[in-house]
């Protein structure tokens, strides 16, 4: 082999060194030759390029026009503040709904006597009024007041509020924890005011809303539905969620499966008990003579309070029940009733006197349901010691009541004049039973779920 060939190749970094030191008059007035060499240097450190042909892609890109990438920011306009967002996103929250209200008013109106009676102002007035009961405004009138809050339009209010709030939050600047914030007492600040508006506008002296108890009302649901929306819009969750201790998110996750559990259960109840007497629910109908459009007038009606039923046949499985009308009970051991409205359904209720033997075991479903709901929580944050897990169980347990406790509570509530003043579970008996039964039922599912874990990962490290 030749001398010449011998000689150790340059590399790119001395050739680039040599052309600066060589060829000084190449230098731009503001580029030193420092700087080009800082330049080759860190072109070295770059990874070695592959040979031609192995990736034709990056001749392509060579003959192709630099393009922006898609993440990149350069260019694009900034995002709108959030406070803007939430504002706009408060106004069609609550207007929507309350047009929705209002136009399902207009047409029942229209639909049971073709406008007979009263006119177009009284229709669009009912529509006005069941938004604002929705968010708890309550409803005075000249022989009643009434109190009870359609839950099924409720959900559906913050329904729509967490969808406008989470657009709010993927289209607008969220910096950090306390701008979401700022953007939900936004978002909340504008509803509360549309349903102040609403309730002045709608008032009468035979109809007058509560608009202190709007304003608070609408105020909450849009700040704990609207800000959840704007935390999950803004794609910020995952990072703020590792600030919250474990055991607390725990503790709340286990709850709120405690309460849709029951919540699931106490449907069951009610469905059950209407195809049992379907009837019932039938007759009644027929006794209303009501037409094809009187028909989907009531379908919508008792959709609205579906969830209040729901929440009252769960009171029923903790044990003391509930009551539907002044001097009435209805619970697994007895039944009183009086006369009750004709309601479709009212029709679940089951016959007075003493009940059937087997209803007693009822009261083991939510033992039972917290059991699953504290195992379900502790498979999602498995702990290996036991009096972490009792604790965690015991938390979400006695938590889940007090929180189902609160729906059933409001559930209830003055629905007439007279008996139909006092509807709902009683209130102190259904606490003291639902944190004892589902606290227990919490313990044994956290102890249960921690064995399990425990016999797990010593099956794991026998095998291993």
């Amino acid at each position: 082999m030749s001398a010449e060939l011998t000689q150790p190749v340059a590399s790119t970094r001395d050739v680039c060194l040599e052309l600066v030191s060589t060829r000084p008059r190449c230098r731009a007035p503001s580029v030193g030759a420092s700087d080009l060499a800082r330049a080759c240097s860190a072109a070295w450190r770059h990874a070695k390029p592959e040979r031609v042909g192995q990736n034709q892609s990056e001749m392509t890109d060579l003959l192709s026009p630099p393009q922006r990438a898609v993440g990149d920011d350069s260019g694009v306009a900034p995002q709108r503040p959030l406070a803007i967002g939430a504002t706009i996103a408060g106004a069609a929250s609550s207007v929507v709904v309350l047009l929705g209200c209002m136009a399902i008013g207009l047409i029942g109106w229209f639909a049971s006597d073709a406008g007979s009676h009263g006119d177009t102002r009284d229709a669009l007035r009912v529509g006005a009024d069941a938004w604002l009961l929705a968010h708890g405004s309550q409803l005075q009138l000249e022989a009643a007041t009434i109190t009870a809050v359609p839950l099924g339009l409720t959900a559906f209010c913050a329904y729509v509020t967490f969808r406008l709030g989470r657009w709010s939050g993927a289209t607008c600047a969220v910096d950090n924890l306390r701008t979401a914030l700022t953007g939900a007492l936004s978002l909340a600040g504008v509803y509360g005011v549309v349903a102040v508006g609403t309730g002045i506008v709608a008032s009468l002296s035979a109809a007058r809303p509560n608009l202190g108890l709007a304003f608070v009302g609408s105020f909450v649901l849009a700040v704990l539905a609207g800000g959840a929306g704007v935390v999950a819009g803004s794609g910020q969750w995952s990072g703020w969620r590792g600030g919250v201790p474990q055991f607390l998110l725990a503790v709340v996750t286990g709850a709120a499966t405690v309460v849709l559990l029951m919540f699931a259960a106490g449907s069951l109840l009610v469905a059950m008990a209407l195809l049992a007497d379907f009837g019932a629910a039938a007759n009644v109908l027929s006794r209303l003579h009501v037409d094809v459009s009187g028909g989907l007038l009531y379908t919508l009606l008792v959709a609205t309070v579906a969830p209040n039923a729901a929440l009252l046949g769960g009171s029923y499985l903790i044990g003391p029940g509930f009551v539907v009308g002044t001097g009435t009970f209805v619970s697994p051991s007895a039944v009183g009733l009086g006369p009750v409205p004709a309601f479709p359904l009212l029709a679940a209720l089951p016959d007075e006197g003493a009940a059937p033997a087997w209803t007693t075991l009822l009261a083991a479903a939510p033992v039972f349901l917290a059991a699953v709901a504290a195992a379900l929580m502790l498979r999602r944050f498995p702990v290996r010691e036991y009096e972490l897990g009792a604790l965690r169980g015991l938390g979400a347990g006695v938590l889940g009541g007090i929180l189902f406790t609160l729906a059933a509570f409001l559930a209830g509530g003055s629905v007439g004049p007279g008996r139909m003043s006092e509807v709902g579970p009683l209130l102190g008996q259904t606490l003291v039973a639902a944190v004892a039964a589902m606290g227990v039922g919490g313990l044994i599912g956290g102890l249960a779920m921690t064995w399990r874990v425990r016999h797990c990962v010593a099956s794991r490290t026998e095998s291993g």
